[in-house]
């Protein structure tokens, strides 16, 4: 029996031999002037496509990432028409980079780079399949804007110091925000008054 879609389904296809995964945008219909068996379909590439009724399934299931993996992978996604596999490829090129560069140390708790290191195949699977950002993540995220204009200077978490860096400088892996805990944690641990320039997240958006 064919499963049926409605619009926004998350599902996944074959087009000349290669397996897409995407979002159905248009559904099969039935009008007085013609009987349409293909359902429009965007992929997480960008691209539409239009496999027909007997071609398509249900995808799987998204893994859920936390918002700084997703943001991760989504400033990297779809840059100069790169495949999924080779985002894959270059995205994995940068964290073990990212890796030998620390000479041995390892990840901050709650970084990008932990979070792969920790969840290596559903990282693969993320980039591939996509993903679901987590909701359960409901306590209020700060970043400490130190210098306020067009290329905004924040408050960092690098390795195991605490830095005034560049924003545009981030590429992912520093720890830009934070909890209220943990910003006092940081004012104790160093005699600052960093909460003053705490801004919660969705202000800043």
């Amino acid at each position: 029996m064919t499963h049926k879609f409605k619009v926004g389904d998350r599902v996944q296809c074959i087009i000349e031999n290669k397996h897409l995964i995407g979002t159905i945008k248009k559904c099969p219909e039935v009008t007085e002037i013609c009987v349409s068996i293909l359902y429009a379909v965007m992929t997480d590439d960008g691209d539409i496509v239009y496999p027909i009724v007997t071609t398509i399934a249900p995808a799987q299931a998204s893994v859920v990432v936390p918002q700084n993996v997703g943001d991760y992978i989504s400033s990297w996604k779809g840059v100069s028409g790169r495949t999924s596999e080779q985002e894959l490829y270059f995205l994995l090129e940068r964290h073990y980079a990212d890796i030998d560069m620390r000479n041995g140390n390892g990840f901050e708790e709650g970084s990008v780079g932990d979070w792969i290191q920790r969840n290596f195949e559903q990282f693969i699977i993320a980039v591939l399949n996509g993903y679901e950002i987590d909701k359960t993540e409901t306590e209020p995220l700060y970043e400490i804007v130190i210098v306020k204009r067009d290329d905004r200077q924040l408050l960092f978490e690098i390795g195991y110091s605490i830095e005034v860096r560049n924003e545009r400088d981030n590429e992912g892996y520093w720890k830009q925000q934070f909890t209220e805990a943990e910003i006092l944690k940081i004012d104790k641990a160093n005699g600052t008054n960093y909460r003053l320039f705490a801004v919660r997240v969705e202000e800043v958006e």
